[in-house]
């Protein structure tokens, strides 16, 4: 037996507010140098901002990058996924998705206008659904880890919706 739940109109219509807000605040967070001053760069950024729908971490190392994109299909959400694409560097991962940001100017969800444009060049593996992380700390450190033995990382937060 299917169970539909339907949800009153001012829940959905706060939730469109949200969306709509955070059209309007996408946010890049980019941090350079040792593995150690990138992570602690990376937890110092507000709590607040891995609440989003959809947000983006992307870690070039001496020889090798990855790109997350961490994903809940609601803001209520407590689960998510995650999609991890890696390769030996980012090219112009970042540009290409501050370029799709800039023409979308606010009209449509960032985060699905983003996850459009790079996975049509990219093959993105699709991990969960598993707790969606509650803090920066735990969204970031854990990917970080990976490249605890370069000389000189980039990890640059991109913040969709």
């Amino acid at each position: 037996m299917a169970v539909e739940i339907s949800r009153a109109p001012q829940q959905v219509e706060a939730e469109v507010q949200k969306c709509i807000t955070a059209a309007w605040d996408c946010q890049s967070h980019s941090f350079m140098g040792s593995p150690e001053t990138v992570e602690a760069n990376l937890v110092a950024l507000p709590d607040d901002l891995v609440q989003r729908r959809v947000y983006m971490l992307m870690i070039q190392g001496d020889d090798r990058a990855e790109a997350r994109v961490f994903e809940r299909f609601s803001l209520e959400d407590t689960d998510g996924t995650v999609s991890t694409w890696a390769e030996g560097d980012l090219g112009e991962l970042v540009t290409q998705i501050t370029d799709v940001l800039v023409r979308n100017r606010g009209v449509h969800c960032p985060g699905e206008q983003v996850k459009a444009t790079i996975t049509e060049e990219r093959d993105f593996i699709v991990e969960g659904p598993s707790a969606a992380p509650k803090t920066a700390a735990e969204a970031f450190c854990g990917p970080l880890a990976a490249f605890k033995n370069d000389k000189f990382v980039q990890a640059t937060v991109m913040m969709l919706c």
